[in-house]
């Protein structure tokens, strides 16, 4: 992580869960961090638990990533006050008990403008701005292990299109930057189920969810760590999709 000290990264949906862990992991690694959400309170209590300590400076901005506009703005800012992101962490999502037989239009609309659009549009801007400043960045975008296979719940197919369609994506997004000849970085890492308010809010309204996913649940932290593994990889070094599950042996746990 070295490389990464004293450079900026930007990080969405960062006012708590895997983001907030991601900001924290960051921060301690001395890299400057751009933390981006709608809950404003959230953000300013993140900032103001680490910006006192011997880390990376913590800048918060009210962000709502399917908004365009202000996803350009805070580019255009990080671009004219910091140099540029050398990093993008892709984080926000949002998931939503939502079936296929009798769901809402407005549900399947929100689960793709963020987490299709808005990551497609926060990747965007930073290869904008990675190769203006002549920055040879990493983008990861935080996927699912729904991404790359159906989860058995029912309602919960909307979101596993929504994040395969991430690793299409990410592949695409790939292949597209080494046909220019960028040496900008993509990588995807792909939880399972993790602690926190999404997967409360799941189980809450959806029940069987305890029962019918065969996995331990992971830690935002655990996540987090899969982030600075991946940017600690050499520049060479490519990483395919990422899965995490917490497995229990006598001897290993992750």
């Amino acid at each position: 992580m070295e490389r990464w000290s004293g450079k900026v990264a930007i990080v969405t949906g960062a006012s708590a869960g895997i983001g907030a862990a991601i900001v924290v992991k960051l921060a301690k690694s001395g890299v400057h961090v751009v933390a981006l959400a709608r809950r404003e309170n959230e953000l300013k209590e993140l900032a103001e638990s680490l910006n006192d300590k011997d880390y990376g400076t913590i800048y918060t901005k009210v962000c709502d990533v399917t908004n365009e506009q202000d996803v350009k703005n805070v580019f255009s800012w990080v671009d004219s006050t910091l140099g540029g992101p050398s990093i993008l962490i892709n984080n926000a999502g949002v998931s939503k008990v939502s079936s296929l037989l009798n769901g809402k239009l407005e549900d399947w609309q929100e689960i793709f403008n963020v987490n299709v659009m808005a990551l497609s549009v926060c990747s965007r801007e930073a290869y904008k701005s990675m190769t203006k400043n002549k920055i040879d960045g990493h983008i990861i975008q935080i996927n699912s292990i729904s991404g790359h296979s159906l989860t058995p719940n029912f309602a919960h197919k909307m979101y596993n299109a929504s994040k395969q369609a991430v690793t299409a994506l990410c592949d695409g997004l790939r292949h597209e930057l080494q046909l220019t000849g960028s040496k900008i970085k993509v990588s995807s890492v792909s939880p399972g189920p993790t602690a926190t308010d999404m997967l409360t809010n799941l189980i809450k309204y959806h029940k069987e969810l305890k029962t019918t996913v065969n996995y331990k649940i992971l830690d935002a932290e655990d996540v987090a760590n899969a982030v600075i593994s991946s940017l600690a990889t050499p520049p060479n070094v490519l990483t395919m999709p990422n899965k995490m599950y917490r497995v229990q042996t006598s001897t290993y746990s992750s």
